[in-house]
């Protein structure tokens, strides 16, 4: 692990029950000297992703604030499905989530919602559980061979209140490559009771990677005014919309070439 990749790591020990540190708390949850822990923080500090919260302890820094901000705007996922998904929302009346994950993490990174009145257990940027939602099982369905047997075996399995933990890994195999299989997933009260999802990848058309997922979540009574097939379609033809956009909006930024450029270095000019 490199030097950059361990100061980052004092990042990581931050959570809902850990909102300000100390650094012998760092030393000892990462195994550092107290010289080497004031060495990042000072260098997290500068860097604006930690600042002082009171006497020896720390907190995130603004810049953290700043990066946020400048992902809601130039994020490619959501310039190229924000007005989607607004659409979507409004259309059905339901909540809309875009969905990704990263280093072992699932995180909601857009909601909309038609009103005030949803309340979720997990908001944006609070990481998921594994394979709980339906946001969270297309994301899990769609990791490679070994990386799913190992996200099995090492956390859905020990996850005691997933459904899925009696599994073998064949079983659950199963169950990953059906949602694959069927392009969407359906939950009911896997992650706040009373509330069902229909959730659907989004996949990149060059190298058709799975880069975030989709979800469309309301109330269960909500769902029964309205054709679950229908929100199934709608679902998945917005997240084709929106593979398509980012497909459009990587060539719109694309160097253009003229005929100079594309001459070939022994063929001069007339």
């Amino acid at each position: 692990m490199s030097s950059l990749s361990k100061t980052l790591g004092v990042l990581d020990l931050f959570g809902p029950q850990q909102l300000q540190i100390d650094p012998d708390t760092i030393a000892a949850r990462m195994g550092l000297s107290r010289a080497t822990v004031y060495r990042y923080v000072k260098d997290l500090c500068e860097a604006g992703l930690l600042t002082r919260a009171g006497v020896g302890s720390y907190a995130l820094g603004p810049r953290i604030i700043e990066l946020d901000w400048m992902m809601r705007q130039y994020d490619p996922i959501l310039t190229a499905g924000r007005e989607l998904m607004h659409t979507l929302s409004d259309e059905t009346g339901l909540a809309v989530f875009a969905s990704v994950f990263y280093d072992g993490r699932i995180i909601n990174t857009f909601i909309t919602k038609p009103n005030d009145s949803y309340h979720f257990a997990f908001g944006r940027g609070q990481p998921l559980p594994l394979f709980r939602g339906a946001q969270s099982k297309v994301l899990v369905a769609h990791q490679k061979g070994r990386h799913l047997q190992k996200l099995f075996e090492e956390r859905i399995s020990k996850d005691p209140v997933n459904p899925c933990a009696a599994y073998s890994w064949s079983e659950f195999a199963r169950v990953a490559k059906k949602i694959r299989k069927d392009g969407y997933c359906i939950t009911h009260d896997e992650l706040n009771l009373g509330l069902t999802g229909i959730a659907a990848p989004i996949i990149d058309l060059e190298d058709k990677a799975v880069v975030a997922s989709l979800s469309a979540v309301g109330t269960t009574d909500s769902f029964k005014l309205l054709r679950q097939e229908t929100v199934i379609d709608m679902v998945i033809a917005t997240t084709r919309r929106i593979a398509a956009n980012m497909q459009v909006q990587r060539t719109a930024i694309l160097p253009e070439h003229s005929a100079e450029t594309r001459r070939p270095a022994t063929q001069q000019k007339p």
